[in-house]
């Protein structure tokens, strides 16, 4: 699929999880004065949905794009809980994947929370993939700082 293709929009129900082959996503809100937050970004080798909408099968809050060309395979919903059904153990390899996608969100509301703009922007630095493939804009979003802070900070470190 191509960049910016949004595979999930706000107020449709999340049926599917893919896994990226190629490529990055990203997850991100609008709020009512059309101001985006991106709230996860995701690169080959992972898995991709939006959790809240995916397991309670409620209208997302959210919006899922591709941030570069990418190829996903996917398994729809009623797929995965035939899957449970018939094999024995997959519904506990499917828990366990949810687990690792709370882990991650609590982690990050952890970071929103308690760390600086600075130290989540370490963090950023140790994984490149994050800077080299991902628009500054989102990486601001994704931190909790406007772009323009996000250029300040960046000018501040190579100094």
């Amino acid at each position: 699929m191509a960049a910016d293709t949004v595979i999930l929009r706000r107020g449709q129900t999340c049926d599917t999880l893919s896994i990226i082959l190629k490529g990055a996503f990203r997850l991100f809100a609008v709020d009512e004065a059309g101001n985006e937050t991106t709230t996860w970004l995701v690169f080959e080798n992972t898995l991709i949905t939006e959790p809240a909408s995916f397991l309670t099968r409620q209208p997302s809050r959210y919006y899922l794009q591709a941030l570069e060309h990418s190829e996903i395979t996917t398994i729809h919903y009623d797929q995965l809980h035939a899957l449970y059904q018939k094999i024995p153990g997959f519904e506990s390899f499917g828990r366990k994947l949810m687990e690792e996608i709370l882990v991650g969100t609590m982690c990050r509301a952890t970071s929103l929370l308690l760390d600086t703009p600075q130290e989540r922007y370490n963090r950023l630095l140790q994984q490149p993939r994050f800077l080299q493939r991902v628009p500054l804009k989102h990486l601001a979003s994704f931190i909790g700082i406007t772009p323009s802070s996000l250029s300040r900070l960046r000018r501040r470190m190579q100094t």
